[in-house]
């Protein structure tokens, strides 16, 4: 009798394999196809005949992963009792247990087959890419669950204001180092980690989820960059995805463009959504891609102030070059890094890396991406853009080199300009990952270029030396 248990055992096993290998997948693709046709559903800005073929598109696919899970959910029933049949059928004399103690722990030791699939091969779960997944690939289901937070803020007397602070420059100039520098919760409320996936109604997500003190980690820059559920990081570029429908950005490029009224109300307000209750603290955003708009929110708002931070042109595109590499491996490897990238608008370097187009000359054409030229003539497109902007008094350009070595000065300088008084304290000096220098692998014409607008850039610069400490 005791084979019959063994079968059992090796039974539960190949059924708790089958499922794993075989329906993780579909199951996905059926639970993303189901919550695409509700997204589709309540899309008002959809017309009629074109909400009519989407559906009917989607509900074939819908059905063709039911079809396909059904399917190999019974092949896998068959496959997986076909050894107990086989028992049956070869002593059919004896009786088939399938209720005492024996036959349970023979199944529970075969289903301890699952514990070989515990290794994580990412920093997200399966459970949590099909979250991610479900709520930010749906934009109407977006906007849906910002009308909910909107009515909910609105009712306990939240107000937009024309106030807040961005950070901003060319990836890999600093931004990260920078925000962090500045933001001091009693001073500002900013997007989280911990608001994933859920950016468009942080509120509703809080009453679920609301961690307290996560571990730090580091980023997978590799830059030695460390992260926690409680870290602000560049997730408002989602928002203007949403609500821009994406019609900003093109295969290769991402395109300068206007905002109407209702978007730039509708961000006010979108910033509001991250401040604590009762405390009357500023928005600070990270946003790499805040240029492609900056003209158009100045149209409508004179108060914002913006904190643009530029780097040397030969070592911010090593750096640059670095990351390409980086995540274009990264990606090979799991595919969702790279939608999620695409979600949330990062498209700085990797297999989804865009280019800026500010209508100018476009020098990256004639480079590869693996090459230091081309993310040069990256570096040259933003910051010549940079340059050729109107002066504005609230747009400051602040030096990688003083974030580097003076830390202190800078944060001092910033607390001046906003009036924001900053504990100012001896702060470990922000250490970068060690860049080749690849000087001398840059044409000739791409670093004269480069060094020209540099100069401009350090001319033009906020001044940090003539600022006082005080503690």
């Amino acid at each position: 009798m005791y084979w019959y248990y063994i079968i059992i055992c090796v039974c539960s096993g190949i059924f708790c394999i089958g499922l794993i290998l075989f329906l993780k997948r579909p199951f996905l693709l059926l639970s993303t196809s189901a919550v695409k046709q509700l997204d589709i559903i309540i899309n008002t800005s959809l017309k009629e005949t074109e909400k009519d073929r989407l559906l009917l598109a989607n509900l074939r696919q819908l059905l063709t992963h039911c079809l396909i899970i059904f399917s190999l959910l019974i092949l896998i029933v068959l496959v997986s009792f076909f050894p107990v049949y086989l028992y049956s059928v070869i002593k059919p004399a004896e009786k088939i247990d399938h209720s005492s103690i024996y036959f349970y722990l023979s199944m529970i030791a075969g289903s301890s087959v699952l514990f070989l699939f515990k290794k994580k091969t990412s920093d997200y779960s399966y459970w949590s890419k099909l979250l991610h997944t479900i709520i930010l690939d749906n934009y109407s289901i977006a906007k849906y669950l910002f009308e909910t937070e909107k009515r909910v803020f609105s009712k306990k007397g939240g107000n937009a204001k024309n106030e807040f602070i961005v950070v901003t420059g060319l990836a890999r100039g600093g931004t990260t180092a920078l925000t962090n520098s500045l933001f001091d919760s009693r001073q500002f409320h900013s997007i989280r980690y911990s608001n994933m996936p859920f950016l468009m109604a942080p509120g509703l997500w809080k009453k679920i989820y609301n961690p307290k003190k996560g571990k730090e980690k580091e980023r997978a820059h590799g830059d030695q960059v460390l992260f926690s559920e409680n870290s602000v990081e560049a997730f408002e570029e989602y928002f203007f995805k949403v609500f821009l429908n994406d019609e900003y950005i093109e295969e290769s490029s991402l395109n300068v463009h206007l905002i109407n009224e209702h978007v730039y109300t509708s961000y006010l307000q979108y910033q509001q959504f991250f401040r604590e209750p009762k405390l009357n603290t500023v928005y600070l955003a990270k946003n790499n891609n805040f240029i492609l708009r900056y003209l158009a929110l100045r149209n409508y708002n004179q108060d914002f102030r913006v904190f643009m931070i530029f780097r040397s042109p030969v070592s911010h595109a090593g750096s640059l070059l670095r990351q390409h590499k980086n995540f274009s491996m990264l990606q090979s490897g799991d595919p969702f890094i790279k939608s999620y990238m695409n979600w949330l608008g990062h498209y700085e370097f990797g297999l989804n890396q865009k280019v800026f187009n500010f209508g100018q000359q476009k020098l990256w054409q004639d480079y590869d991406k693996d090459t230091i030229n081309f993310w040069v003539a990256i570096w040259i497109n933003y910051y010549q853009y940079v340059l050729s902007l109107p002066e504005d008094d609230l747009l400051y350009l602040i030096d990688y080199e003083d974030l580097l070595n003076s830390p202190e000065k800078l944060k001092a300088k910033l607390g001046e300009i906003l009036n924001f008084n900053f504990k100012i304290e001896d702060q470990n000096k922000f250490e970068p990952a060690r860049i080749r220098d690849n000087a001398s692998l840059v044409d000739d014409q791409l670093l004269k270029m480069a060094t020209g607008i540099y100069d401009e850039l350090l001319k033009k610069k906020l001044k940090i030396d003539l600022v006082c400490l005080t503690t």
